[in-house]
């Protein structure tokens, strides 16, 4: 595979990650939320249970924001060879690396990738810091004008096309 079928594998696989972690969004912090507002409407259950309740809730927010914000940034990020995707890559494969199984190899085959062969593909593509420096100017009056104009002059201005390759199809 090349390194943008890598690229494009893990920022699916990312997307799909993180996909999961939002449906655990859905579906489980509604569920706390509502057996909360169940157990606060009933007049003889403890106020304990509601506050229990309430903060099972919200940890389970926080839980699957933490867990599925990151990977689908970097999904998307990579997807589209953003020049932070290499950054929120290595972010989200860590936060995935505490989910086994699945995200512990999602995470090893992440920092395979971004610390391998990426690392070129995603400066290669403008990203990183590399390609944000710039060579400093130089002096126009060091160049060697004379010399230029020289070779300028010896390189033949006509264009010539180059030959035609066989004609495969046998016409």
């Amino acid at each position: 595979m090349t390194s943008q079928d890598h690229n494009k594998v893990i920022g699916i696989m990312h997307l799909i990650y993180g996909g999961f972690n939002a449906l655990m969004l859905v579906i489980f912090v509604p569920f706390f939320f509502a057996i909360g507002g169940i157990a606060a409407a009933d007049p003889g259950a403890p106020a304990a249970v509601t506050a229990i309740f309430g903060l099972f809730g919200f940890l389970m927010l926080v839980l699957a924001l933490l867990f599925g914000l990151p990977p689908i940034l970097a999904g998307y990020a990579m997807l589209k060879r953003k020049s932070w995707a290499r950054v929120v890559g290595i972010v989200a494969a860590c936060v995935e690396a505490l989910s086994f199984p699945f995200g512990t190899a999602l995470c090893v085959y992440t920092l395979w990738f971004l610390f391998g062969q990426g690392e070129q593909f995603h400066r290669g593509f403008g990203f990183g810091p590399a390609q944000n420096r710039r060579a400093p100017l130089r002096d126009s009056s060091t160049y060697d004008w004379e010399t230029r104009r020289a070779a300028d002059a010896s390189r033949p201005h006509e264009y010539v096309p180059p030959p035609q390759p066989p004609d495969w199809r046998g016409q």
